[in-house]
């Protein structure tokens, strides 16, 4: 039972690091055993109904030990707890405001026939984003149209001044992150060695739309399914669900990809310039197209450590 002691609080650890505490479901769908249990849980229903029912015991010892603490139906280390609970109710009367935002702007790139799947990601997805955040987006485009897609996509929030700015980031529109429904295998997008940002931000992720492809992205990324076994494929909220009325035609040739291509080129800020395909925080190709330049992964990273040694356990 050592092994589900630890593999709980090194969960628990990361999402310290990252100001979440999930509730008991999310904790189990995104529990890491780390390499102790691979060959346990992941092979078969009953190994895993075993290893649920060991979470559940370890959690009530842990919670009798005073050493986890559960309030508000979420769990978290008791020392680390309470901040991040004031947080979240802090930012709880935001969430709808945003999400009803990431909706109607999920419905303008989904009218694009390029677009397959559109997710919220990071902490808008999880229901815990900061007023003056932004909307982070995850887009899956179909092959051969990714810049075009993204063109067209981010193209009227750019021209109304509703895209992320060094001064002005309260519900801007983050379309920093597409990829080509040929390239869904995310692994060379992680960091090298370990990335347990990627890992829960890859689980985390919030369908508005998906046209089926995201069963394809989930088998694609067996590396993030193997560290997190109990884990499902996400699937649209139903309070989130729509279905397009209107779909442009896509009809993107290589002449049309050349051009957004060049012109997209044309507009990089330096930053993305100077970062262009130096490592995996800026990503730019026909398969993918990822700017994140104020990438954060390695200090989350750092404090996910921290905290394992804190609480002396293997991260």
């Amino acid at each position: 039972m050592d092994d589900v002691r630890n593999a709980i609080v090194r969960t628990l650890c990361f999402q310290a690091a990252w100001n979440y505490a999930p509730t008991l479901p999310e904790l189990i769908l995104m529990i890491d055993p780390s390499v102790v249990l691979s060959e346990g849980p992941s092979e078969g229903p009953e190994s895993k109904d075993l290893f649920k029912q060991n979470i559940f015991h370890e959690v009530s010892k842990l919670k009798n030990e005073g050493f986890i603490n559960e309030s508000d139906g979420r769990i978290g280390l008791t020392e680390e707890l309470p901040k991040i609970l004031s947080d979240i109710r802090e930012r709880d009367m935001f969430q709808a405001r945003k999400r009803r935002r990431a909706v109607k702007v999920a419905k303008w790139l989904v009218s694009l026939g390029g677009v397959r799947f559109v997710a919220l990601a990071n902490t808008t997805a999880l229901g815990s984003a900061r007023d003056q955040g932004d909307l982070d987006f995850f887009v899956i485009a179909k092959a051969g149209t990714i810049w075009t897609t993204r063109l067209l996509g981010a193209g009227p929030f750019k021209l109304a001044g509703l895209l992320p700015t060094e001064n002005k980031t309260r519900d801007a529109i983050c379309l920093s992150y597409f990829v080509a429904d040929d390239s869904l295998d995310l692994s060379s997008h992680m960091l090298e060695g370990d990335d347990p940002y990627f890992r829960y931000w890859f689980l985390s992720l919030l369908p508005l739309y998906d046209d089926g492809v995201g069963k394809e992205l989930w088998e694609k990324n067996g590396v993030i399914k193997r560290r997190h076994p109990l884990a499902r494929r996400w699937m649209v909220p139903p309070d989130f669900a729509f279905h397009p009325r209107f779909r442009m035609p896509t009809f993107v040739s290589r002449m049309t990809e050349s051009v957004a291509r060049i012109f997209q080129k044309r507009w990089f800020p330096k930053a993305i310039k100077e970062m262009m395909n130096r490592d995996s925080r800026v990503m730019v190709s026909d398969r993918a197209l990822k700017f994140h330049v104020d990438d954060r992964r390695a200090e989350f990273c750092e404090k996910y450590l921290e905290l394992c040694r804190k609480y002396q356990i293997k991260g």
